[in-house]
């Protein structure tokens, strides 16, 4: 199975461009969208990022869009009120106030699960966030990360319990695919035998360890921590994971096993 880079649309940059921000709704019935953007080619407008939300119990779906307008054959205006009257919604747009770069200034906050609100931070930033905490205290900076995320995944998993009905076996492969598409980690679930306490799992391109690169020892901590706390609330008993591999220092890939506490 492949993997594609996917970038999400909340910050656009294209150097010498004409850029617009877009925000619409349009009825959630099949074809609806298509119309909308056969608007754009019709004006010649580029389009740049498009994305689309809709539950299937929703009367519409939101639509946010960045554009560029350098070769249009007409003025935003002009596609404002067209768009209005095919999809009878109110049109909100702005233009990009440096020329080259835009960030999203029409959709806050930021959803992945309907409801619940998240946040996107930059792995430059993660970079240096933990790289000044281990520098100011030291291994103490470890013990830190591994129990701000422990709570979280333990919530996590009675959360997630709840919401979908799954638990056991199902609810972990599901929850890994999460951790995929937030951008964490792939992870692997390689054996899962909880009865006999034998879960290993193995991660590629860990965020957190990759920005330890030439470390002499394992450096998953945040993610080590959440998954800690992730197992204890699936299982029902305090459980930790340990790391053996890591990328930090020269692994091809991290691998943690579980052990009770």
């Amino acid at each position: 199975m492949g993997v594609f880079e996917r970038y999400i649309p909340c910050i656009m940059y294209a150097k010498g461009k004409d850029l617009y921000e877009l925000h619409f709704m349009v009825s959630n019935r099949p074809g609806k969208l298509i119309e909308a953007l056969k608007v754009f080619a019709k004006y010649n407008i580029n389009l740049l990022s498009i994305s689309a939300y809709a539950l299937p119990e929703w009367v519409c779906a939101s639509v946010f869009l960045f554009a560029d307008f350098s070769n249009a054959d007409s003025s935003i205006d002009d596609l404002m009120r067209e768009l209005e009257r095919m999809t009878e919604s109110k049109i909100y747009s702005k233009k990009s106030s440096v020329g080259d770069f835009m960030s999203s200034e029409l959709s806050f906050p930021l959803l992945v699960i309907p409801g619940i609100r998240s946040i996107v931070i930059l792995e430059l930033d993660l970079k240096e966030m933990l790289r000044g905490l281990y520098e100011n205290l030291g291994e103490s900076a470890a013990v830190f990360l591994f129990y701000l995320a422990y709570p979280g995944g333990k919530f996590f998993a009675k959360y997630l319990s709840e919401k979908f009905g799954l638990k056991g076996r199902e609810l972990l492969l599901e929850v890994l695919k999460i951790y995929q598409a937030c951008g964490w980690a792939r992870i692997e679930l390689l054996e899962y035998e909880p009865e006999n306490m034998r879960i290993t799992l193995r991660l590629y391109d860990s965020v957190e360890c990759k920005i330890f690169e030439k470390a002499d020892k394992p450096m998953s901590q945040l993610i080590r921590g959440h998954i800690s706390g992730f197992l204890t609330g699936l299982l029902k008993i305090n459980v930790r994971a340990i790391e053996t591999k890591c990328i930090a220092k020269g692994d091809p890939y991290c691998e943690f096993y579980i052990e009770k506490i």
